[in-house]
Parts: C-alpha cells; sequence; structure tokens
C-alpha cells in the first residue's frame, strides 16, 4: 500500500445503532482534551478519572442551567410558530412533549404552568426564571458573579435580544412527536477510509495496523432558517465578551463538527453556524451582553478537521489507558487561572502513580448526559 496522503483521507458518517455501542467515543471536548495535555485526555477522558474533590464547577452548573433557559425560549418560539402556521393544538401538543423531553415530566408542568394576562415575551420571561428556580442550581457564597439573580437578569436580556421570526426547524410540522432544532443528540458512527485508486478505498491503516470505527457524539443546542439558510446555533456563556472572544471561533473545530454532525442528522449539507455569547453578569452596556457571531464553513474547514480527529484519535489509540507512557505538556499545566488537578499525578514516579490512579475518583463525562456547554 502506497503511504498515506492527507487529500486521501475520508470520513464516512452515519448514525449509530445499538450494535455500535461498544465503539469508543469521541466528542468535541475529549478530542481537545487531549490536544492540551495527552496526560490529561488520557487520564480525564478516556479513563473517566478525576482527582477526589469537593469544590463545585460552577461554570459548568451555569452553563448548564442557562442552557436550559436557551431551550425553553426556542420551544417557545416554535410554538408561536406552529400556533400560527398549523394549529394552536397541535402546537401546544409538540410543546408539552418536547417540554418533557427537555425537563421531564413533572417539572415541565411547573414551568409551563399557567401565566394569566401577560405578553407571551413577558410570560417567556416568568417561564426562564421559573427554569432557573427548578434547575437545582444555588449561590456560592465565594462567588459573587454566577448568582441567580444575575443569571436571571442575563437570561431575560437574552430573551429581549432574541430574534422570535427565525423559525426553528422540524423535521415534519404536522408531526408533534418530530425531531426539532433544540437540544439535539447525536451519536454518529465515524468510519476512515483511504483511497489507494482512483475508483477504491480500504480501511485506513496508521503503521500497519486498521484504523477502527469509532463514534462521535455531541449535542446542538439549536437549528433555526435564518431566511433561507440553515443555521448550527450554539449557545456559549461567558465571563467576559470581547472582540478576541468572537474572532475564536472562525476557525473552531467545534463549530465545524457540529455542521457535520447537523447535515447528518437532516440528510443535506449544513454550512452555516451563529455562536451566540452571553455574559454573566451582564456589563453596563447591556446590550454588549449578548453577542452573535455569524460562521460559514467551507471545504477546506471540513477538511482540517478531519485530519484534527484522527490525528487525535491516532493519540489515544496509542496510549490507550497509559497515562504513565503518555507526554506530559507542561505548557498546560495552569489553565483558566487555575492549576490542573492532575499535577500531583505527573509530578509522582510510576510507582507512586499506579497508588494514585487507585484513589481517583471514576466520573464518566458524555456530552449526552449534559444540557449545558461552556467556554471556560
Amino acid at each position: 500500500m502506497p503511504p498515506l496522503q492527507e487529500n486521501s483521507l475520508t470520513l464516512s458518517f452515519r448514525p449509530s445503532s445499538n450494535e455500535d455501542m461498544s465503539l469508543d467515543t469521541y466528542d468535541f471536548t475529549k478530542l481537545s482534551a487531549y490536544n492540551i495535555c495527552p496526560t490529561w485526555g488520557v487520564l480525564r477522558y478516556q479513563m473517566h478519572k478525576q482527582m477526589p474533590s469537593t469544590s463545585r464547577a460552577l461554570p459548568l452548573e451555569m452553563g448548564t442551567a442557562l442552557h436550559e433557559v436557551f431551550a425553553l425560549v426556542r420551544l417557545e418560539t416554535l410554538h408561536m410558530h406552529l400556533a400560527g402556521d398549523v394549529s394552536l393544538r397541535m402546537a401546544d401538543a409538540m410543546r408539552d412533549f418536547h417540554g418533557a423531553r427537555l425537563f421531564g415530566e413533572q417539572r415541565w408542568s411547573i414551568i409551563n404552568e399557567a401565566i394569566p394576562g401577560e405578553h407571551p415575551v413577558d410570560a417567556l420571561k416568568v417561564k426562564a426564571v421559573r427554569v432557573l428556580d427548578t434547575s437545582g442550581y444555588y449561590d456560592d457564597d465565594r462567588d459573587r458573579r454566577r448568582t441567580l439573580s444575575n443569571m436571571e437578569d442575563a437570561a431575560w436580556a437574552y430573551i429581549d435580544r432574541w430574534d422570535f421570526t427565525k423559525r426553528v426547524w422540524m423535521r415534519d410540522a404536522n408531526d408533534p412527536h418530530s425531531d426539532v432544532g433544540i437540544e439535539i443528540p447525536f451519536d454518529l458512527v465515524v468510519t476512515p477510509t483511504v483511497a489507494v485508486a482512483a475508483s477504491t478505498a480500504t480501511p485506513l491503516r496508521e503503521n500497519g495496523y486498521a484504523m477502527p470505527l469509532f463514534r462521535f457524539t455531541g449535542k446542538l443546542d439549536g437549528l433555526r432558517w435564518h431566511g433561507a439558510r440553515l443555521v448550527v446555533e450554539d449557545n456559549k456563556t461567558t465571563g467576559r465578551i470581547t472582540d478576541a472572544w468572537c474572532q475564536g471561533w472562525e476557525i473552531s473545530h467545534q463549530i465545524t463538527g457540529y455542521c457535520l454532525a447537523a447535515s447528518v442528522f437532516i440528510g443535506d449539507a449544513v454550512r452555516n453556524a451563529e455562536v451566540i455569547g452571553l455574559q454573566v453578569p451582564l456589563p453596563r452596556e447591556l446590550y454588549d451582553g449578548v453577542q452573535r457571531v455569524p460562521l460559514t464553513r467551507h471545504q477546506h474547514h471540513f477538511d482540517q478537521w478531519t485530519k484534527w480527529a484522527m490525528h487525535t484519535v491516532r493519540g489515544y489509540e496509542r496510549y490507550r489507558d497509559q497515562p504513565m507512557e503518555t507526554p506530559q505538556y507542561t505548557h498546560s499545566c495552569s489553565r483558566y487561572f487555575r492549576p490542573c488537578s492532575f499535577i500531583p499525578f505527573c509530578d509522582s514516579d510510576p510507582q507512586e502513580q499506579e497508588s494514585i490512579i487507585e484513589q481517583m475518583e471514576d466520573n464518566e463525562w458524555s456530552p449526552l448526559h449534559h444540557v449545558g456547554d461552556t467556554d471556560a
């Protein structure tokens, strides 16, 4: 077989089935973790280990709660359109079905309790507060920024800046149980192949070993029609929105992967996305607290995603469950203004490392287990 060339590499995607559940899974967080530091990636996302800790992951908790608000806003937007296009009865049935899917039946009954006499947008703000109040989030005395009060203010500002005229994607407007563009989990089987002749392809091999199939997983926050274009919408909560923050999404592999997943999900190419940033707490200029970053993905973006994804999967395959053999990227020992929790492991000799692994806690990460996603 001739040497592999990157421009001959092809990844094919299909929805996973029950027979595929034994395949390794990779999502954007896991893929990124390896490139931050292989030791971190293998320990945390391959072996699902973490150091014992009693501290709360407040950025994740806050992001999770606010992402539920974002889902509610899209659900109410879809309800408004269906009520006018099909019937109020169908719209209500859709809202109740997907409300229970997103929040659970008991919680949804609280969130959706009637609010008489309110303008629809004002009623939505009341429901948003109910979402936060029932989310399980509570204030931490050591963090005066990520408070429920600040989250409510941010949620209201988000609703005030929301464009209700853009339709949420729905597979079948006449079926209340149909797929909708709100919190879409995806689980795709990826088959790497390399062309060896103009008309043939073979499973990709690396150093003489076949690269196995793997699963690419994640969750899309939203799919909406922006005019004639179907757009992947991705919500982010952050402590500060700057020009640099906005520009950082221009070539983000996370967004490219979401466009790939959306394309498989709807069965047609999706090349447009929009990152919607919400700052908590809101800045003094409230208008600046919500920023939208429109993005387009071209073929070269997908080609680069392919190279990045396969480079990372090869790394995980090489060091599978062998954190003591992985390179240590010491430039990443301090991230997000705090030290990496695995520094004690990395600073120990091999015998002590084995003991530390035994004392670690098991905590399996999967984007399919969570609603929220933050950039911190």
